[in-house]
């Protein structure tokens, strides 16, 4: 007889009964609590690496963001070395003598090939400029019929490669317009009236155009008056002296001399008004041309004297405002509001450790200390620690000023630093004000390259022609304005508000 297997729950009661059943449940119940601890292990272990992975994620952006703040850095103190390392060699005037040079060689955009080691193109530490491409005011199609190498003719084309083209037109012969003016006689009061219009001028025969042209060849382009009348005659078919483009270019000035006076204005109400001179002829006699340049605007006058009554007359006697100057007696004469250059005196105390051994200590001493200054003002410094600030380095410099140095260019240098003690720190105070009279500096060197070109002066008309275009035209593109289309308007504005004031007459000149 065969017997019948047991049935599982039967078996489980008698595994039940097994005292070794008892201890395998013991080991998977130590078994389940062992897991259910692993598990909690792990999910902690996990939270952790999850965190970890975050706090790795902030700390990877914080380094780049540093790291891209440490590049920003770099180019600036890289720029801010070119821009100390600029006043000292050369100075300006041996700069303007070498653009003086340069414009008499030849064509000073001409490129010439570098023999000093250097490279052309874009320098280290200057953002790249890219040009934006223009919108065609045109399209051609460029096709072509079969294969230039076996004949085959093509089906189709398989794409298109454009290529943007600007040219200019080619020169246009001058539009001669006739105006025939009626006059008339009021038959209730009487008066004569001659009829205007606003594209004929007042005065000669050349239009707003011309003038501009003949004023931007002088002032811009660095012409002669005979070359500007050989450019137009090559251009444009207009024959016209020399003596005529030079009346135009007066013309110009006239109509742009109130502008001149608003922008005087502008200047003797600013805070800070950066000044300097350098010498031109008037008649061959010595005489000055002075700048005032401040952030939007740069005023030029041509005057005899180089004393104090020039920035008196230009600026005011009343001026508030603060002047950055070099050391010429004029300025502390005229105001006791000043910011000394320290371009000059740094570049002053390098020749002075160049003659003289004891000089390279204080040339280091400057340099650090000039350095040192400019790097703690680029915080936001309150009013009480830009005065702290003040005081500590006055005390550096009267340190300098009582070394005992021997005669010569290093004691020199010392009575300088000494006699412009109350200005070499006014720029601390002062968030506005710049250390260094680098801005005035730069708006001499075109008129210095100029000089070389026009010689002298003539008379007072050359002198007032030459410091109104200048001053319109510097100040212009300081504010990025296009100076052709800014001397158009003032030449018609003057026009106009000459036709406006003038007094209804019939005209005997037709």
């Amino acid at each position: 007889m065969v017997s019948r297997p047991e049935t599982i729950p039967s078996r489980l009661l008698m595994m039940s009964s097994d005292p070794s059943y008892e201890a395998v449940l013991a080991r998977l119940a130590d078994l389940e609590q062992e897991l259910t601890e692993r598990q909690a292990e792990y999910e902690e272990l996990r939270e952790q690496h999850e965190t970890l992975r975050e706090q790795n994620e902030e700390v990877h952006e914080e380094l780049r963001e540093e790291n891209e703040e440490l590049r920003t850095e770099n180019k600036r103190l890289r720029a801010k070395l070119r821009w100390y390392e600029g006043p000292h060699t050369p100075p300006s005037k041996d700069q303007s003598d070498q653009e003086e040079s340069s414009s008499s060689d030849g064509d000073e955009d001409d490129e010439q090939p570098r023999t000093d080691g250097g490279t052309p193109g874009r320098k280290s530490g200057h953002d790249p400029e890219w040009r934006d491409p223009p919108d065609p005011d045109r399209e051609i199609e460029v096709i072509c019929d079969c294969c230039p190498d076996c004949g085959e003719e093509f089906d189709e084309s398989a794409g298109v490669s454009p290529r943007l083209v600007e040219e200019i037109p080619d020169p246009q012969p001058p539009e001669t317009t006739q105006y025939n003016r009626h006059h008339y006689a009021c038959d209730c009061c009487g008066a004569e009236t001659v009829a205007s219009h606003p594209d004929c001028p007042d005065e000669g025969q050349f239009g707003v155009n011309v003038i501009a042209q003949s004023a931007l060849s002088r002032y811009d382009h660095r012409l002669p008056y005979r070359k500007i009348s050989d450019r137009f005659e090559q251009l444009h078919g207009l024959e016209l002296s020399g003596a005529a483009t030079w009346h135009a270019t007066e013309r110009a000035a006239r109509a742009g001399r109130c502008e001149y006076d608003q922008i005087r204005r502008q200047i003797q109400h600013a805070d800070v008004v950066h000044i300097d001179e350098t010498g031109i002829k008037r008649d061959g006699d010595q005489a000055w041309l002075w700048t005032f340049r401040t952030e939007d605007h740069t005023l030029y006058a041509v005057r005899e004297s180089r004393g104090s009554d020039v920035p008196a007359e230009v600026l005011g006697e009343d001026f508030t405002g603060t002047v950055i100057c070099d050391g010429w007696t004029a300025y502390p004469a005229f105001s006791s509001h000043l910011q000394r250059c320290w371009a000059h005196i740094l570049r002053e105390a390098k020749d002075a450790a160049d003659q003289q051994a004891e000089g390279e200590p204080i040339y280091r001493a400057l340099t650090q200390l000039y350095v040192a200054l400019q790097a703690r003002l680029e915080s936001d410094l309150t009013i009480r620690e830009r005065a702290e600030l003040q005081r500590v380095a006055r005390r550096e410099l009267e340190s300098l000023i009582e070394r005992s140095v021997p005669d010569g260019p290093v004691a020199t240098l010392l009575g300088k630093i000494e006699g412009g003690l109350d200005h070499w720190l006014t720029f601390i105070g002062e968030p506005a004000v710049s250390p260094t009279n680098n801005a005035a500096e730069s708006a001499l060197r075109e008129p210095v390259v100029l000089r070389k070109i026009i010689g002298t002066l003539r008379n007072d008309r050359g002198m007032f022609v030459h410091e109104t275009l200048l001053s319109l035209l510097a100040t212009w593109r300081q504010q990025g304005r296009n100076p052709y289309e800014e001397l158009t308007r003032v030449v018609r504005d003057n026009d106009m508000v000459s036709r406006a004031q003038a007094v209804p007459a019939v005209s005997s000149s037709g």
